[in-house]
């Protein structure tokens, strides 16, 4: 079976894990007058006419250059829900927000290349909390960012994968709730 573009191009990062030289590289991406040093790194991968995708793989090879710790399961709402603590897990409950929650709300709310600098400061934050990312998907999803109809769907399945946090502590309330009922007996 073949790969797809985002596997090969992660493939390829991962290539690059042992060389701190090549991983200070890939850094630099995220430095907009520092980022076409990377081409030389990723012009294999990179369509030159379409600034979009440069910006993309230079932010995602940067991301890769900071915190080699990835994954294949799960997307960014699940990254972003790993990095939720319990206190902040509560508060969602009872619908008040945290940092963690308010910066992934303005992630779902960015338009074009804005993303790239709202999902770094997540992903920053999971490489102190030493949390996998998942590159292959996330590369994929900014890919459908572009796209309206793609930005949609890739924010249900993000959205979806971090409010999972309602589901989870509605559930543990109802068997607190049931818990006390079964445990009467007559």
């Amino acid at each position: 079976m073949s790969q797809t573009f985002e596997e090969n191009f992660v493939q390829s990062l991962e290539k690059m894990s042992d060389d701190r030289g090549k991983l200070a590289t890939l850094r630099r991406g995220l430095i907009d007058n520092q980022a076409h040093t990377t081409w030389p790194l990723l012009s294999r991968f990179m369509n030159f006419n379409n600034p979009y995708q440069i910006k993309l793989l230079q932010t995602v090879a940067g991301l890769y250059g900071h915190h080699t710790k990835t994954t294949t399961k799960g997307n960014f709402g699940d990254l972003c829900y790993l990095l939720l603590d319990n206190e902040e897990k509560e508060k969602i409950f009872k619908g008040e927000s945290g940092p963690i929650s308010r910066n992934f709300q303005y992630v779902m709310a960015a338009r074009g290349e804005e993303i790239f600098s709202r999902v770094r400061r997540l992903v920053l934050r999971a490489k102190r909390e030493e949390i996998p990312v998942n590159y292959i998907q996330l590369a994929r999803d900014l890919f459908g960012w572009q796209s309206p109809y793609k930005k949609e769907k890739v924010k249900l399945k993000w959205g979806k994968a971090f409010w999972k946090i309602n589901s989870e502590l509605q559930s543990e309330d109802a068997a607190d709730m049931t818990g006390g009922v079964n445990d009467q007996t007559d």
